[in-house]
């Protein structure tokens, strides 16, 4: 009889301390969840507003076609490089008599003294006709390759433009283009065609 009392006593008892411990395991359980719930992110994704940077200052004066990457006057292609004019390349059909065509040595752009004489009458006449737009076509002979050729046939066309931008013209009336050897003046297959072939001539607008 004390015996069964003793093991019901001890059954009641460990089941007290077993409901106690569970009881205290829920609210351990509980505090430590409630605190992952309340804890605040280290670090955001998506940072706010305010920490965005500002946006970068836009210098207008390196943008495409602003007006401040003409040259000003008084300044020469030598200060600024060559000062280039929107190009025109539709065909100008009008040539101009007054307008000579410079001729050129063989594989060179350098302008010979003859060549710089008969610039000086062109520029006297395009000075009398401001605001006409004129086409410089460079050319060359058929010796060389094509994309030589036109390499060589801007170069000519660009020495001339140069020579008058800085005798004053107004840049933005002269316009360049190459035709390398695709528009010869004579189709001979000798020197003397050749060296008509070697030209720079003007087409106005």
């Amino acid at each position: 009889m004390l015996n069964a009392v003793k093991c019901r006593w001890l059954t009641q008892a460990l089941l007290l301390a077993l409901a106690l411990s569970l009881c205290v395991g829920c609210k351990t359980w509980n505090k430590v969840f409630k605190k992952k719930d309340k804890a605040e992110p280290t670090a955001s994704v998506y940072p706010s507003e305010g920490t965005l940077p500002p946006p970068p200052d836009v210098d207008s004066s390196k943008q495409t076609g602003s007006l401040s990457q003409l040259p000003l006057e008084g300044q020469t292609p030598t200060d600024l490089g060559t000062p280039l004019a929107d190009p025109m390349r539709m065909e100008a059909d009008q040539r101009i008599s007054d307008l000579r065509t410079i001729y050129f040595e063989f594989d060179s752009y350098a302008l010979s003294e003859d060549a710089k004489a008969l610039l000086d009458g062109n520029y006297e006449w395009l000075k009398a006709h401001p605001g006409i737009h004129v086409l410089i076509e460079g050319h060359c002979d058929e010796r060389g390759t094509v994309e030589y050729n036109l390499n060589l046939g801007q170069k000519r066309a660009d020495a001339i433009r140069e020579y008058l931008i800085l005798k004053g013209l107004d840049p933005s009336t002269l316009h360049t283009i190459s035709y390398g050897e695709e528009r010869p003046e004579n189709d001979g297959q000798d020197e003397a065609a050749w060296a008509q072939n070697r030209r720079v001539q003007f087409l106005v607008y």
